[in-house]
């Protein structure tokens, strides 16, 4: 006995000597031995029926699952095309999104996500008409039509019947080629389908090592574990807290009555009917008068418990809570931070910083995977993918940032304005550099057609003055008032030479001008024939 005793008191003596120790202080000393005893013990993995009750009963387990993949795609994103012009960028983008709207791939994404977080791994299954088997590659172009999105949660794939890439000259070795997916159709019915990976979308949960001693399931290195594995504690012990807060509150308040002889009253079947209406008695005049009356022997008083520092300790438990899932105590709670002047407006920043990351990691390559398979059937162009901001602005913060703005473009255009009067740059660089070539898209309005000029009818012609004179015409080129409009003597000679000619020789003497007027027009005359 002896022996045994001293081999573990040298082994202790070693424990306690390793590291820095402080005789004063008593660092490293047998009063500071217990933490080196301290460790952790794997617990083992919360099972898929643990992990159903837990997301259908408690809310707040619920709420760890939803609350992120919600803001992911709470404000959606958007289609940009840099390298084509703004009409047909638009064009492009209604069509993806409607695709999109028509497959429902946000809502079949965000529920992707809950199931990736609840189980520690889902899937999605593209179905499309394509002519071919689910079995074989999926081809784009031979799409006819894009048909669902279907949602696989971990457990409706069968990871032993998995077809892995065995050949290390393969792109994808060492991971799956063809998905065995269990399908349930009718009461109690299962079927199972293999898949092909082009036709999967695959999301993991919190990883694990691949290699570890302690006996993972290889399913849950595959998949990974869920978020609420590592929270499972704290809900375990915000749980019994609550309840052991809401038993107290039953008992906050208890009355004790002092009677005499109370054990001898008690054995016997009519002292405890006298006790009975005793008390009823005091609980009546209690409640009636507000007073009790009691014998000279008889006493009541009142135990309370008290509820100091519970919500201190309850706000312990949310912080590390919080610390567990990711998530402010803010957004988690919506409880308001604790400390001088905090607001928790720097902790939302973090966190939204957070979403984005996660909106980069395992959303974007998912929508990119699908728009992609939607640019080689339609035959256009793949989009950049864009997403929204996740903080949205008030009024008076929209006002701001637009004033700012516009503060900002009347200093810019100032600056252009010197460069131009300096002659530094003419105003059609200034124009490229402000605006690029997004104002060649803007189209040029068609010069508007003017209504056809309405020509007034042939004037008839005036008959010469008996001296052979031309009527006077006034300032507008118009006949005088009182006389017919007509047409000046020689446009009516134009029109019929040969009845001037026959109203000249009619005439017994001619003027010098008549007589040339008529030898003109007889050689017009011979001319033309």
């Amino acid at each position: 006995m002896g022996d045994t005793n001293s081999g573990i008191l040298a082994h202790y003596s070693r424990l306690v000597k390793d590291g820095w120790s402080n005789l004063i202080t008593g660092l490293n000393s047998s009063r500071t031995a217990k933490k080196k005893h301290t460790q952790h013990v794997f617990d083992g993995l919360l099972s898929d029926k643990e992990l159903d009750s837990l997301y259908a009963e408690d809310g707040l387990a619920a709420r760890i699952v939803k609350l992120l993949p919600d803001d992911m795609y709470r404000e959606g994103w958007e289609y940009e095309f840099p390298e084509i012009d703004k009409l047909k960028s638009e064009e492009y983008a209604d069509e993806y999104a409607s695709i999109f709207e028509e497959i429902e791939a946000t809502s079949k994404l965000k529920t992707a996500t809950y199931w990736n977080r609840l189980k520690g791994g889902s899937a999605i299954l593209i179905s499309v008409i394509d002519g071919r088997e689910m079995s074989e590659p999926l081809e784009p172009r031979k799409i006819k039509q894009f048909e669902k999105l279907k949602v696989l949660d971990r457990t409706e794939i069968d990871f032993a019947n998995i077809e892995w890439q065995n050949d290390p000259t393969q792109p994808r070795f060492g991971l799956p080629v063809l998905y065995p997916v269990k399908f349930e159709f009718g009461e109690g019915k299962e079927a199972t389908q293999f898949v092909h990976f082009t036709r999967i979308i695959e999301m993991h949960g919190d990883i694990l090592p691949r290699r570890s001693e302690n006996a993972l399931p290889v399913s849950q290195r595959f998949w990974g574990v869920s978020v609420l594995q590592r929270a499972e504690a704290r809900l375990q012990t915000l749980g019994s807290s609550l309840g052991s807060i809401d038993q107290l509150l039953n008992e906050m308040s208890i009355g004790k009555f002092k009677f005499k002889d109370l054990a001898m009253l008690l054995s016997s079947p009519e002292g405890k009917e006298m006790l009975m209406r005793r008390v009823e008695v005091m609980d009546l005049t209690r409640s009636t008068f507000r007073s009790q009356y009691f014998d000279t022997e008889e006493d009541f008083t009142r135990d309370s418990i008290s509820f100091q520092g519970i919500p201190e300790i309850l706000y312990i438990i949310f912080m590390l809570l919080s610390a567990d899932t990711g998530y402010p105590i803010t957004r988690l709670f919506g409880v308001s931070p604790g400390g001088m002047n905090a607001t928790g407006e720097s902790d939302m920043r973090n966190y939204y910083d957070s979403v984005r990351s996660v909106q980069a990691a395992e959303a974007y390559p998912m929508i990119l995977r699908i728009v992609r398979i939607i640019s080689e059937w339609k035959k256009i162009p793949e989009p950049y993918i864009k997403f929204l901001p996740l903080e949205t602005m008030n009024e008076k913060q929209q006002a701001e940032l637009e004033k700012i703005t516009a503060d900002k473009d009347q200093v810019e255009a100032t600056t252009y304005k010197a460069y131009i009067d300096m002659g530094v740059l003419e105003p059609y660089e200034v124009r490229h550099l402000k605006f690029g070539d997004t104002l060649d898209d803007i189209p040029i309005p068609e010069e508007e057609e003017l209504p056809p000029v309405e020509t007034l009818p042939p004037v008839p012609p005036i008959p010469p003055a008996p001296d052979g004179s031309t009527p006077p015409e006034d300032n507008n080129g118009d006949q005088p008032e009182g006389e017919n409009n007509a047409e000046p003597a020689t446009e009516k000679e134009e029109a019929d030479p040969e009845e001037r000619i026959a109203e000249l020789e009619e005439k017994e003497e001619l003027t010098e001008e008549e007589q040339a007027e008529l030898e003109e027009l007889k050689k017009k005359q011979e001319d033309k024939k």
